[in-house]
Protein backbone atom coordinates (compact mmCIF):
# COMPACT_ATOMS: atom_id res chain seq x y z
CA UNK A 1 0.00 0.00 0.00
CA UNK A 2 1.74 3.53 -0.93
CA UNK A 3 1.69 6.29 1.26
CA UNK A 4 -1.26 8.45 -0.98
CA UNK A 5 -3.41 4.97 -0.11
CA UNK A 6 -2.79 5.32 3.87
CA UNK A 7 -3.11 8.91 3.82
CA UNK A 8 -6.75 9.31 2.12
CA UNK A 9 -7.63 6.56 3.88
CA UNK A 10 -7.12 8.13 6.99
CA UNK A 11 -8.08 11.38 6.08
CA UNK A 12 -11.58 8.96 4.81
CA UNK A 13 -11.89 7.53 8.40
CA UNK A 14 -11.49 10.98 10.08
CA UNK A 15 -14.32 12.42 8.12
CA UNK A 16 -16.51 9.68 9.02
CA UNK A 17 -15.55 9.59 12.66
CA UNK A 18 -16.40 13.30 12.53
CA UNK A 19 -19.95 12.83 10.88
CA UNK A 20 -21.14 10.19 13.30
CA UNK A 21 -19.80 12.53 16.20
CA UNK A 22 -21.63 15.08 15.09
CA UNK A 23 -25.01 12.95 14.59
CA UNK A 24 -26.77 14.17 17.73
CA UNK A 25 -27.63 17.26 16.27
CA UNK A 26 -30.02 19.39 16.24
CA UNK A 27 -31.33 19.72 12.33
CA UNK A 28 -30.26 22.90 11.61
CA UNK A 29 -26.73 22.06 13.54
CA UNK A 30 -26.51 19.17 11.03
CA UNK A 31 -27.26 20.57 7.76
CA UNK A 32 -24.26 22.96 8.65
CA UNK A 33 -22.10 20.17 9.82
CA UNK A 34 -22.86 18.53 6.40
CA UNK A 35 -21.44 21.70 4.42
CA UNK A 36 -17.69 21.69 3.67
CA UNK A 37 -15.47 21.75 7.01
CA UNK A 38 -14.46 25.17 8.32
CA UNK A 39 -13.21 25.92 11.29
CA UNK A 40 -15.46 27.50 13.81
CA UNK A 41 -14.22 30.92 14.79
CA UNK A 42 -13.03 30.51 18.47
CA UNK A 43 -14.81 33.56 19.57
CA UNK A 44 -17.91 33.14 18.23
CA UNK A 45 -19.92 31.86 21.32
CA UNK A 46 -23.39 34.03 20.45
CA UNK A 47 -23.72 32.47 17.36
CA UNK A 48 -22.58 28.36 18.92
CA UNK A 49 -25.55 26.07 18.45
CA UNK A 50 -28.15 29.06 19.43
CA UNK A 51 -31.13 26.35 20.18
CA UNK A 52 -29.15 25.03 23.57
CA UNK A 53 -29.42 26.32 26.97
CA UNK A 54 -26.53 25.63 28.05
CA UNK A 55 -23.83 27.85 29.53
CA UNK A 56 -20.20 28.72 27.16
CA UNK A 57 -16.87 28.86 28.02
CA UNK A 58 -14.31 30.38 26.51
CA UNK A 59 -10.57 28.40 25.86
CA UNK A 60 -9.33 31.57 27.46
CA UNK A 61 -11.64 31.22 30.44
CA UNK A 62 -11.14 27.54 30.69
CA UNK A 63 -7.15 27.79 31.10
CA UNK A 64 -7.79 30.51 33.34
CA UNK A 65 -10.28 28.08 35.63
CA UNK A 66 -7.36 25.22 34.82
CA UNK A 67 -5.00 27.69 36.21
CA UNK A 68 -6.55 27.88 39.57
CA UNK A 69 -7.28 24.33 39.92
CA UNK A 70 -11.18 25.09 40.22
CA UNK A 71 -12.44 22.94 37.05
CA UNK A 72 -13.05 19.27 36.00
CA UNK A 73 -12.76 18.76 32.33
CA UNK A 74 -14.76 15.68 31.07
CA UNK A 75 -14.41 14.82 26.97
CA UNK A 76 -17.72 13.41 25.36
CA UNK A 77 -16.48 12.09 22.50
CA UNK A 78 -15.77 8.60 21.70
CA UNK A 79 -13.24 6.44 23.60
CA UNK A 80 -11.03 6.04 20.77
CA UNK A 81 -11.51 9.92 19.81
CA UNK A 82 -10.45 10.46 23.49
CA UNK A 83 -7.22 7.97 23.23
CA UNK A 84 -6.38 9.59 19.97
CA UNK A 85 -6.37 12.71 21.48
CA UNK A 86 -8.01 14.90 24.41
CA UNK A 87 -6.85 17.85 26.25
CA UNK A 88 -4.37 17.22 28.99
CA UNK A 89 -6.07 16.51 32.46
CA UNK A 90 -9.68 15.87 30.48
CA UNK A 91 -11.36 12.78 31.37
CA UNK A 92 -13.12 10.22 29.35
CA UNK A 93 -17.17 10.74 30.27
CA UNK A 94 -20.13 8.96 28.04
CA UNK A 95 -22.33 11.60 27.17
CA UNK A 96 -25.34 8.83 27.68
CA UNK A 97 -23.85 8.11 30.89
CA UNK A 98 -24.70 11.59 32.17
CA UNK A 99 -28.01 11.37 30.46
CA UNK A 100 -28.83 8.08 32.10
CA UNK A 101 -28.26 9.82 35.69
CA UNK A 102 -24.76 8.46 36.63
CA UNK A 103 -22.34 10.48 37.39
CA UNK A 104 -19.95 8.35 39.18
CA UNK A 105 -16.39 10.39 39.87
CA UNK A 106 -17.68 13.74 38.87
CA UNK A 107 -17.13 16.58 41.85
CA UNK A 108 -19.71 18.76 42.93
CA UNK A 109 -17.24 20.86 44.35
CA UNK A 110 -15.12 22.00 41.21
CA UNK A 111 -17.09 23.31 37.86
CA UNK A 112 -17.53 20.63 35.23
CA UNK A 113 -16.69 22.09 31.22
CA UNK A 114 -17.11 19.70 28.50
CA UNK A 115 -15.97 19.26 24.80
CA UNK A 116 -16.44 17.24 22.00
CA UNK A 117 -15.62 17.82 18.24
CA UNK A 118 -18.91 18.97 16.81
CA UNK A 119 -18.48 23.21 15.77
CA UNK A 120 -21.98 23.91 17.48
CA UNK A 121 -20.86 22.33 20.57
CA UNK A 122 -24.31 19.84 20.38
CA UNK A 123 -22.62 17.21 22.26
CA UNK A 124 -20.85 19.06 24.82
CA UNK A 125 -24.21 21.48 25.34
CA UNK A 126 -25.92 18.43 26.08
CA UNK A 127 -23.69 16.86 28.45
CA UNK A 128 -23.54 20.99 30.41
CA UNK A 129 -27.25 21.01 30.41
CA UNK A 130 -27.81 17.17 31.72
CA UNK A 131 -25.33 18.15 34.48
CA UNK A 132 -26.83 21.74 35.31
CA UNK A 133 -30.09 19.69 35.84
CA UNK A 134 -28.78 17.59 38.19
CA UNK A 135 -27.65 20.14 40.16
CA UNK A 136 -23.71 20.36 39.37
CA UNK A 137 -22.04 24.15 39.91
CA UNK A 138 -22.10 26.15 36.90
CA UNK A 139 -21.49 23.02 34.25
CA UNK A 140 -20.56 24.30 30.25
CA UNK A 141 -19.44 23.53 27.25
CA UNK A 142 -16.04 25.02 25.88
CA UNK A 143 -16.57 27.22 22.62
CA UNK A 144 -14.69 25.40 19.88
CA UNK A 145 -14.52 22.14 21.27
CA UNK A 146 -11.52 20.26 20.69
CA UNK A 147 -10.28 22.01 17.73
CA UNK A 148 -10.71 25.96 19.33
CA UNK A 149 -8.64 24.78 22.71
CA UNK A 150 -5.94 23.13 19.94
CA UNK A 151 -6.14 26.18 17.37
CA UNK A 152 -5.37 28.27 20.82
CA UNK A 153 -2.30 26.91 21.77
CA UNK A 154 -4.15 25.08 24.58
CA UNK A 155 -1.98 21.70 25.27
CA UNK A 156 -3.33 18.06 24.41
CA UNK A 157 -2.26 14.24 24.80
CA UNK A 158 -1.96 12.93 21.10
CA UNK A 159 -2.18 9.00 20.87
CA UNK A 160 -2.56 8.05 24.43
CA UNK A 161 -1.57 5.23 25.84
CA UNK A 162 -3.79 5.10 28.92
CA UNK A 163 -6.91 3.23 28.90
CA UNK A 164 -10.24 5.08 28.42
CA UNK A 165 -12.65 3.75 31.45
CA UNK A 166 -14.73 0.99 30.75
CA UNK A 167 -17.39 1.93 27.81
CA UNK A 168 -21.25 1.89 28.51
CA UNK A 169 -23.22 2.36 25.52
CA UNK A 170 -23.32 4.79 22.93
CA UNK A 171 -21.54 7.89 22.63
CA UNK A 172 -21.20 11.45 20.76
Amino acid sequence: MNMKTIGGSALMMVSVALGVACAKQPPAASQAASAPATPAPPAAAATQNPGADSQRVSVAELKRLVAEDKVMIIDVRTPDAYKAEHIRGAVYYALDKLQSGDFKGLPRDKRIIAYCACPTEATSAQAAQTLAKAGFKDPAALVGGIHGWESAGGEVVKNSTEPAPAKKGKNE
